[in-house]
């Protein structure tokens, strides 16, 4: 995953909390270089001498899709859709576009444990992950298991997972993973949890396993959006507006939804591909021994 880069003429004034420049109306997408390209963009289509800024945009948090185009100058990333403000990671002069980032790193990846949870789900997703790091791909992800219940997630055999992290701002993460299990019938029904999930920033990346989808749909991220979960509780997901896909992973842009169980391995390595392409993931799942 690359950072986006749109050169705009430099204003000084503060951006609005929704940036959609006029390409958008007139072409239907804004356009955007990758951080090598960004000079010759500027020399291409802005008079000689202008004062010139790049914003630099992170393509994981935009709810619109992008396409990399193919164009006479190669491929080419194209918007299609406003940008949200905290997409904008900075606003810099073209100067000062050398020294600055191509590949986008440092992901913070959330998943939230519950008491009633299925460990499976949670730690198939989670381990595909954590491969970035310990594998070297992305030495500056995190991956974080946080609580939507209290500090005992998990017990069983004389056994017992606890965390430390109960409910914490969800707004400092890039991506959020909700596994399933039996907990989530009555989580559904917890104004606190669903509250504390519909604080994820809904253009960021959310992901589910197995009936952690319920829990997205009650925090109202499923709503028109292609999706699935567990084969007995497909027909629920018409509660939530959503539209039921009898699939192992649905990927609808910012929202990515598995099916039961073993799934959490599909998704896992679905949000590496993502993050990382096709090469990570295909390592990672080597390395897992993991059939693609």
């Amino acid at each position: 995953m690359r950072w986006l880069y749109h050169i705009r003429a430099a204003s000084g004034s503060p951006l609005p909390r929704v940036y959609a420049p006029d390409s958008l109306a007139s072409e239907g997408f804004i356009h955007a270089s990758f951080q090598g390209d960004v000079r010759e963009s500027a020399r291409l289509y802005f008079p000689s001498g202008a004062a010139l800024t790049a914003l630099r945009i992170d393509p994981r948090r935009l709810d619109a899709r992008v396409e990399i185009a193919a164009t006479p100058r190669g491929p080419m990333p194209h918007i299609h859709g406003a940008v949200p403000v905290d997409a904008i990671a900075e606003e810099l002069p073209i100067e000062a576009i050398d020294g600055a980032p191509d590949r986008v790193i440092g992901t913070r990846i959330a998943f939230v444990a519950f008491d009633g949870m299925t460990l499976l789900d949670l730690v198939g997703a989670h381990d595909p992950l954590s491969r970035l790091a310990s594998m070297g791909f992305d030495a500056a992800s995190i991956c974080a298991i946080v609580s939507a219940t209290g500090s005992r997630v998990w017990a069983q055999g004389g056994a017992t997972i606890t965390v430390d992290a109960v409910r914490p701002p969800l707004d400092a993460f890039d991506v959020l993973v909700v596994p399933g299990g039996h907990g989530t019938r009555a989580l559904e029904q917890d104004a606190a949890v669903i509250d504390w999930l519909r604080g994820y920033p809904p253009n960021r990346i959310a992901a589910s396993v197995c009936t952690g989808a319920l829990l997205l749909g009650a925090a109202g991220r499923l709503r028109g959006k292609r999706a699935t979960t567990h084969h007995t509780a497909l027909a629920r997901l018409a509660d939530f507006e959503a539209i039921a896909m009898n699939s192992r992973v649905v990927d609808e842009g910012q929202l990515v939804t598995g099916g039961g169980v073993t799934c959490a391995l599909d998704v896992g390595i679905h949000l590496v591909r993502r993050l990382a392409g096709d090469e990570t993931a295909e390592a990672i799942a080597r390395q897992m021994e993991l059939a693609q």
